[in-house]
């Protein structure tokens, strides 16, 4: 297997741990996703059949580019390898099982509009006004207790006040109103096939003979429901393979749970672990930083980041007193680089955490002449919300 040897040696001893469960600490920057590929073909190319292989990603993009590959690696039988996100593989086996459920397979999905439209017409049957609580507030409540895997029942037992308990009622309703619809939310695609497994064992068994090894990329961002059914698939080969790094989990707001990366090793006692600790990407002065931040944590799993790169420019810590103040410095910051170094507009990337924080980053370089491209979103001033309001004031 030649193309192993484009690895270093402790990734080539990552992919070829095959048998029981395996665990992948990868600080960032450290070839996780060219480990995950290789691992997939080193299955492939040991004889186990691609459709036996299930690679559970963050994205589908992800997903996709991994699986071209892993073809270009080992040929196009590997297009058989059950590949994606962990709602797209498991939407997959719920069209196959549903009538175990009582749906159709023919179910609808719901996306985030059509749960806000039937939450709100749960919560006009039970007489909680939208004046007290948004359908978005109350869908957001429901799913995060979906992913949590607390039912109506236990919902309303944990109710701390009486707000609490209609959102429990609102949350019976629901459900009742999805499965009278023939209809799945988007958290359902989780939950649903782990009440399929603990209703039929026979079922289970059947997918323990189809996929005989499981891989988990980003397994710090799995919430507890992604976990219970990993942990169901891979209950009687054991053969799991999770990648991931505490130190990299952004997810909490949506559900991610860090223990099940922290717990991986007592959870899996036979487990093997492997850490990926040089990192590609960075200077020597951008993994200092990180790394002295990350030591300070106080769970985490130990690793220690190094890199050959060069030491490169120190990073600098602007102290903002608001966002404005923060879009001018930002750009006091790019304009002095590009004087002093010479550098070109095209050479710079500003990343923020949310969408909403790019409006005091474009009015200021809107103001000041400055072209840019917003990447992967609209502009402020081009989203639909604000082009209406802004064509309410001209009239």
């Amino acid at each position: 297997m030649s193309f192993l040897k484009d690895l270093t040696p402790v990734q080539q001893d990552a992919v070829k741990a095959l048998n029981g469960p395996v665990m992948i600490i990868a600080g960032a920057g450290s070839g996780k996703t060219r480990v995950l590929t290789y691992r997939v073909a080193y299955l492939v190319s040991c004889g186990v059949p691609p459709y036996q292989i299930l690679a559970l990603t963050f994205t589908n993009k992800a997903a996709n580019e991994m699986k071209e590959r892993i073809v270009r690696l080992v040929g196009q039988k590997a297009s058989d390898v059950w590949m994606g996100t962990f709602h797209s593989m498991f939407a997959r086996i719920l069209r196959k099982e549903a009538p175990l459920l009582g749906y159709d397979r023919s179910f609808t999905i719901y996306d985030s509009d059509d749960s806000q439209s039937a939450v709100r017409r749960c919560m006009e049957r039970i007489g909680l006004s939208t004046q007290q609580i948004t359908a978005q507030a109350v869908c957001s409540r429901i799913s995060a207790a979906k992913n949590q895997l607390i039912p109506p029942s236990e919902y309303a037992q944990l109710a701390s006040d009486f707000l609490d308990e209609k959102i429990g009622l609102v949350y019976g309703e629901y459900v009742k109103l999805l499965h009278r619809s023939n209809a799945m939310d988007f958290d359902d695609l989780l939950v649903k096939p782990i009440e399929l497994f603990q209703k039929h064992p026979d079922i289970l068994q059947k997918y323990h003979h189809r996929f005989k090894f499981l891989l988990v990329d980003e397994f710090q961002d799995t919430n507890r429901a992604q976990y219970e059914v990993v942990k169901l698939l891979s209950k009687e080969h054991q053969n799991i393979c999770v990648v991931g790094d505490d130190a990299q989990s952004i997810y909490a707001f949506r559900g991610a749970d860090i223990r099940n990366i922290l717990d991986f090793a007592n959870d899996y006692p036979s487990s093997q672990t492997f850490r990926l600790e040089q990192n590609y990407r960075s200077t020597k002065n951008i993994l200092a930083i990180a790394d002295c931040l990350i030591k300070v944590n106080v769970d985490q799993l130990k690793k220690d980041l190094w890199t050959d790169n060069p030491m490169g420019a120190p990073a600098r810590l602007l102290d903002c007193s608001d966002d404005r103040d923060e879009g001018h410095q930002i750009l006091a910051a790019i304009q002095d680089e590009v004087a002093a170094e010479q550098r070109g507009l095209k050479d710079f990337a500003v990343l923020y955490r949310t969408n909403a924080q790019s409006r005091s980053l474009e009015d200021v370089f809107r103001r000041n002449g400055v072209p840019y491209i917003i990447v992967g979103g609209i502009r402020f001033y081009e989203r639909k919300e604000i082009k209406d309001v802004l064509a309410y004031l001209r009239v």
